[in-house]
């Protein structure tokens, strides 16, 4: 018998339907800028620090469901650059649902 004791080995990546459950959480989880700005919309005295926050949130949050939605791709140059893709696409995204739901009367923006 012969056991591998290496625990240097990173775990496989998921297959299936455990896979396409977890890409499904990651990208919901990249819109979660999203709703952390809606909710902010009601603070009445942001203070200065509000937006810097929220912008770093954002950027984190979109390059940590970028790369684990490109979590397949072997190659790390290729996956270096790849997510220089949705990241700034999700950073925009999120940003733009902010903006709308600002202006659209149901946050603080338009009162």
């Amino acid at each position: 018998m012969v056991m591998n004791l290496d625990r240097n080995q990173p775990d496989p990546p998921p297959k299936g339907d455990e896979e396409a459950i977890r890409k499904l959480i990651w990208l919901a989880a990249a819109f979660i800028p999203s709703i952390i700005g809606i909710a902010c919309l009601h603070i009445k005295s942001p203070g200065p620090g509000l937006f810097p926050i929220l912008g770093n949130i954002n950027v984190f949050v979109s390059l940590s469901a970028s790369i684990e939605l490109l979590r397949g791709i072997k190659s790390k140059t290729t996956l270096a650059f790849a997510v220089l893709f949705p990241t700034p696409f999700f950073f925009i995204l999120n940003a733009l649902i902010v903006v709308f739901v600002g202006c659209s009367g149901m946050g603080r923006i338009s009162s």
